[in-house]
């Protein structure tokens, strides 16, 4: 296939300084299990950063196997996955056909390097307010955290809580295990016992400042565009992204807390609140989102590995899995033959997806699930407020940009979803509403930065209504920001244990049953 002049790369509507990647034998046809057609021309950026994410969602996986499953079991399945993504790389990525030549690489590391710099930059300022690893405001959660990985420091793989350890205000309680969604953890866990609990604080943020600027890089790479104020439109369009909470809130004084708890307990929160507060869950979930959104620029045979990426939330973040099913479905019957097709990777996929599900399950569940109208007073009323404050409003700018999109089915499929999910309550704070909420949020703020930035690079009509409306969202999470720096500081201190937390709901969300299928077969002993 003959290399595409530049001109013609513009009107494909492709980046203008980023060269497309020739694959000798390429042909525009649908690829083994893809029904679209597709030419293997794709960015190396976009591939680099999907390979890398793979690698970062999967490494606390590895970590996982091997330090809570038994030793032969363990050994089977990380050597398992380590042949088969082997095998893949070596059968698939690195036949002559397929090598990427260097000067592909260079002009495409010359084209971007700037961008990733400046988006590195730009999370790491971003995160020093977060207080993930004692660097920034200790907000409740934080607490919470800072516990967990103590104990996961600390404390021998699995691990266990005897019956006296809680003590006499926990009531007759039996031995329990720690069953939890804690992969985000397991690095800086592993660094921690090598290099002690500060080194674990700060290898966490490392960690955490890694997945943000890759989750970043990859909306970029799918918004396009030129220039470094593209850059920082993405990066502003998501570090600021948010709901009318904080107007509606200083206009009706629902709270005196911060105004994203204005109508508790349904909660839609910006992603700077949900950075701050629950990292676990919407970094991976960010990983993913960009991924499904950037396919298109993906080597259809990277996307093989996917389903490993996919049973890892597992591990991550199994309520932000359910918010993303709906999107893997849609996104299914792209890739069916190969995801469904007798393979190592799938294989791989299919043994660490009963290994993580066994782990979960192991879980009391002490935690209630409600229908929403049962339990809150005057319903739909409140629902209909929340809707039109929390994402109605906001949205008003596809009306202003191209109302067409309105039909887009991802955005279909993201407004359904943000109009159901407020139906159901789980838990004291409602991690129902907060965590499946996370997936289609982080779409809806994508595909708004889009239209933002098309509105105000062709000086449409619209641009200056849509930046006014964005800019209202924004203060919910600028609200954020500021008590944060108002109430800023580091520390590494010894965190409280999770005893320390007396007997409640978030105790008891965190312990299992050590009698259970896994810590009675497949746990380490």
């Amino acid at each position: 296939m003959k290399a595409l002049p530049l001109s013609n790369v513009e009107k494909a509507g492709m980046l203008s300084f980023v060269k497309t990647i020739e694959f000798k034998k390429a042909k525009p046809e649908a690829s083994s299990g893809v029904q679209t057609k597709y030419v293997y021309s794709c960015y190396i950026l976009v591939n680099l950063l999907t390979i890398i994410s793979f690698c970062y969602l999967l490494l606390p996986v590895i970590i996982f196997i091997y330090g809570f499953v038994r030793t032969e079991i363990s050994l089977a399945i990380t050597g398992l996955v380590c042949y088969a993504c082997y095998r893949f790389f070596r059968d698939a990525l690195l036949p002559a056909d397929h090598k990427i030549k260097d000067r592909d690489l260079l002009q495409e590391w010359h084209a971007w390097r700037g961008h990733l710099a400046l988006m590195s930059a730009l999370a790491l300022i971003w995160l020093s307010f977060s207080s993930i690893g004692g660097i920034g405001y200790r907000n409740f959660d934080s607490g919470i955290r800072s516990s967990l990985l103590w104990h996961l420091v600390t404390g021998s793989w699995p691990l266990y809580f005897r019956s006296g350890y809680f003590g006499s205000e926990f009531g007759a309680l039996s031995d329990k295990a720690y069953v939890y969604y804690f992969a985000y953890y397991l690095p800086a866990a592993v660094v921690g016992k090598l290099l002690g609990w500060k080194a674990a604080n700060l290898a966490l943020f490392a960690y955490s400042w890694v997945g943000t600027v890759l989750a970043l890089m990859l909306v970029r790479t799918y918004v396009q565009g030129r220039g470094y104020v593209v850059t920082l439109m993405v990066f502003m369009g998501i570090s600021l992204f948010g709901g009318m909470d904080y107007v509606w809130n200083s206009l009706f004084r629902f709270t005196a807390d911060r105004s994203e708890m204005w109508l508790s307990p349904l909660h839609y929160f910006s992603h700077t609140r949900n950075l701050f507060w629950s990292p676990h869950h919407c970094l991976p979930t960010w990983l993913i989102i960009g991924i499904i959104l950037n396919r298109r620029q993906i080597n259809p045979l990277i996307m093989r590995i996917f389903p490993l990426a996919v049973v890892s939330m597992l591990l991550w973040s199994p309520l932000c899995l359910i918010g993303l099913l709906p999107f893997l479905f849609a996104m299914a019957k792209h890739y069916w033959k190969d995801w469904l097709e007798l393979s190592l990777i799938n294989t791989s996929a299919c043994f660490i997806c009963i290994l993580l599900a066994a782990f979960i399950v192991s879980n009391d569940f002490s935690f209630r699930m409600f229908y929403a109208p049962n339990v809150i007073d005057r319903y739909w009323i409140q629902y209909s407020i929340f809707v039109l404050v929390e994402f109605g409003i906001v949205s008003s700018i596809f009306v202003l940009s191209n109302n067409k999109i309105l039909k887009h089915g991802t955005v279909l499929l993201l407004f359904t979803l943000l109009l159901i999910i407020p139906i159901f309550i789980l838990g004291r704070w409602n991690d129902w509403c907060i965590k499946l909420s996370m997936p289609p949020l982080f779409v809806l703020s994508v595909f708004m930065i889009k239209q933002i930035i098309w509105l105000v690079g062709n000086n449409k009509r619209g641009a200056f209504f849509s930046v006014l409306i964005f800019g209202a969202g924004a203060l919910t999470p600028i609200e954020e920001l500021v008590y944060s720096a108002k109430n800023y500081r580091i520390s590494f201190e010894t965190p409280p244990e999770i005893r320390d937390f007396g007997p409640n709901y978030i105790v008891w969300q965190q312990l299992g049953d050590p009698d259970k299928f896994f810590f009675r077969y497949l746990a380490r002993r």
